[in-house]
């Protein structure tokens, strides 16, 4: 069976004011600054699609 969606969650804690970045559940903790991205996909299979490509900021803050 193929599947119909496919939802991508990404968090990552913010770097403070030393360059760090807090590690685990604490970088969501409340007061601590974070970024989210979401990505919501419907697949179809009709016709074929050029691959995904992840946008540079969204790279850069996998690493």
């Amino acid at each position: 069976m193929t599947p119909r969606k496919l939802e991508l969650l990404v968090l990552t804690g913010m770097r403070n004011a030393d360059g760090k970045t807090a590690k685990g559940d604490a970088a969501f903790s409340k007061g601590v600054e974070h970024v989210v991205f979401r990505y919501k996909y419907e697949i179809n299979v009709q016709e074929p699609i050029d691959p995904f490509k992840i946008p540079f900021a969204a790279r850069k803050l996998m690493r």
